[in-house]
């Protein structure tokens, strides 16, 4: 995750902030941080509709400013760099405990808390799953108005309701919205698709616990049959 000192966020205030399909959040009216100048939030004025408290982890900066990023893509970023993270070390503890580099008690503590790790995983996966599949609909929801609102936008112009100026003015708009939504979208499918395709991968830690086996006595010698000595008298 990225952190930013006071010095590089201060440089922003007043300027748009703006999300990563580039609509127009507000502007940045301050921040938030730790006594070490690490920035926790930044707090930005959304016009007229209030202001909102923005947690630093949304915040990357380009060269067109500050962007902020959705909820939900933080929320994905963060759980498919962790799968990945995990999966990652599951297979180099495998490597390392099949060429005997490591001992027995060695591997089973860590394969212990690799699998509290993916359980841990398993679960926040349903729920960024649950809130990318909720962010998609509501873009899909949004679509729809917006074809609605431009559809009703042709039928004034083309019944000489609307002027031309007006019309090309809400249709950009309109256009630009709906372009917007696709983006975000996509972006969010792509997402979801990824984070399936890394549980379809499952990590697999192969070996388990093996008990050392006390090593077997040998059988007793058997015992030689007895001499039998004859004696023949003369």
């Amino acid at each position: 995750m990225k952190t930013f000192q006071v010095d590089v966020i201060e440089k922003y205030v007043g300027e748009t902030v703006r999300d990563p399909y580039g609509r127009t959040i507000g502007k940045l009216v301050g921040f938030y941080s730790e006594v070490d100048g690490t920035v926790t939030a930044i707090e930005v004025a959304k016009g007229d509709l209030g202001f909102e408290t923005i947690s630093a982890a949304r915040v990357d900066i380009t060269p067109d400013g500050i962007v902020v990023l959705p909820e939900w893509k933080t929320e994905a970023l963060s759980l498919a760099r962790q799968i990945e993270r995990a999966k990652k070390r599951a297979k180099a503890l495998e490597e390392l405990y099949s060429r005997n580099e490591i001992p027995r008690y060695a591997y089973e503590e860590f394969r212990k808390k690799l699998e509290h790790t993916m359980s841990k995983l398993k679960g926040k996966s349903q729920e960024v799953k649950a809130l990318l599949r909720k962010r998609i609909g509501e873009l899909e929801d949004e679509t729809i108005h917006i074809e609605k609102a431009l559809t009703a936008v042709k039928m004034s112009y083309i019944a000489g309701e609307m002027s031309e100026r007006a019309y090309k003015l809400a249709a950009e708009t309109l256009r630009s919205a709906r372009d917007k939504n696709l983006d975000e979208k996509n972006d969010a499918k792509k997402m979801l698709e990824r984070i399936i395709k890394l549980e379809e991968e499952p990590v697999q830690l192969k070996h388990e616990a093996k008990e050392e086996q006390p090593e077997a006595e040998e059988p007793p010698a058997a015992e030689e049959p007895p001499v039998i000595v004859q004696v023949l008298e003369g």
